[in-house]
Formats: C-alpha cells, sequence, structure tokens
C-alpha cells in the first residue's frame, strides 16, 4: 500500500510543487499566473489537482485548498487514499433534515464505516456534525438501496456514501486523515483529533499557529487528556 501510495503521488508532484509556490489568494485567474508559467501546463496542472480534489476551477479561475497541499509530502502521500474516496463520494437526501441522517444510521451497511462529521464530534465534541460521511463496501449497491427508499442524488444531501479505499487498521488516524484531505472547517477537526488523541496518530500534520490556537481556544476543556 505505501508503495502504491508514493507512486501515485508521485503523479501529482508537478502540480502540488505548482500549487504550493503560488502566494495566498483566495481565488486565481489563469491569466495572471500565467505571466510566470505557460497558461497551457496552468491547465495542466489544475486539472491534476481537480482529479484529487485540491482544486476547483470555474471559466479561467480557480481555487486550491491550500491548508492541505501545504501538508508535508509525507503526509500527503498518507492522504491520497482520501483524496481518492473523496473524489469519489456520492451524495443523496430525501427530506434533507435529520430524518435522512436517522434512516442511515439505522440501515449502515455490513462492515460500513462512519468518517468525518460524526466521529469526529462525538471523539471531541468540537464542532456539530452537519454531514453523515460512510464509506461501505459497495457504493453501487448502497446508491441503489438509498434510490429504491427514494432518495435522491445530487449536491445537497446530508448522506455522503464513500467506497472503502486504504487502510482502516487505525480507526482514529484514518478519521485524521480524511478531515485534513477534506480541508476546510473540518481541518480544525484534525487539529482537535490531534490535540486529544495525539497518542494514536503516527502522521505529523502541519497546522498554523492560528488554526491551532482558535481550536486550543474553543475546544472544551474536558476533551483534552
Amino acid at each position: 500500500m505505501i508503495q502504491q501510495e508514493i507512486s501515485t503521488l508521485t503523479r501529482y508532484k508537478d502540480a502540488v510543487q505548482f500549487a504550493q509556490e503560488l502566494p495566498p489568494r483566495p481565488v486565481y485567474r489563469i491569466k495572471d499566473v500565467a505571466k510566470h508559467v505557460h497558461e497551457r501546463t496552468i491547465r495542466r496542472r489544475i486539472k491534476k489537482l481537480t482529479e484529487i480534489g485540491l482544486a476547483q476551477y470555474n471559466r479561467g479561475k480557480f481555487t486550491i485548498k491550500r491548508e492541505v497541499i501545504a501538508q508535508p509530502i509525507i503526509v500527503l502521500e498518507k492522504l491520497i487514499p482520501s483524496f481518492i474516496a473523496l473524489t469519489q463520494a456520492r451524495r443523496f437526501g430525501k427530506s434533507y433534515r435529520q430524518s435522512d441522517i436517522n434512516f442511515m444510521m439505522k440501515n449502515l451497511p455490513e462492515n460500513s464505516t462512519i468518517t468525518l462529521d460524526y466521529p469526529a464530534y462525538k471523539m471531541t465534541k468540537f464542532q456539530s456534525a452537519h454531514d453523515l460521511y460512510v464509506y461501505v463496501d459497495n457504493i453501487e449497491k448502497t446508491a441503489q438501496f438509498l434510490k429504491k427508499n427514494n432518495f435522491r442524488e445530487g449536491t445537497k444531501g446530508n448522506i455522503v456514501i464513500l467506497p472503502k479505499i486504504g487502510s482502516f487498521e487505525n480507526t482514529t488516524e484514518r478519521l485524521f486523515l480524511d478531515c485534513v484531505a477534506k480541508g476546510g472547517r473540518s481541518m480544525m477537526d484534525a487539529i482537535a483529533i490531534q490535540l486529544k488523541h495525539k497518542d494514536q496518530i503516527n502522521v505529523k500534520a502541519r497546522f498554523t499557529t492560528e488554526m491551532l490556537l482558535k481550536v486550543q481556544e474553543d475546544l472544551p476543556l474536558e476533551s483534552i487528556h
């Protein structure tokens, strides 16, 4: 598995390096970046980044997950299974309320594993859960089950199913890696998990001082050992 992760990351090495060298901005315009790098090269690298969920492109503009891109190479290698799973995720909704979550909780597929929001909150009490992310053995079978129960696939549902990719031997570390890979508010969950369960995590992710202080300030005192 380690060798597979490294070879996969090697494919994206030039794109990751390109993103790491960009100055911090919320949105980039290809025309502006093209002053320093050929536009065709930029588009090729952005395409690679979007393949693993590290960038979004729209009409000549793109954004990157800077807090994820900034991770050390050894951490990015560990994140590859999470990247791949998240890019293959499928989202479903029916009533678009808590009842959808309750239904899925009662009908979890055999050998499924819940990740991100719900287990992160259970472990840290830091951020309330929004969506239910579930790793399943057969994503198509699970999708068909939800559709038969009148769930619709789209972009707004609270049920997200992901294919089981990578190792799940250390569930705390895998949850931590998934949070780092997803970025955004999940990055704050990753920090909270690391603060509370650092003895169960072998990966040393990089976080800004500002983010660390924010989580330390807001994390319930009883959640820190």
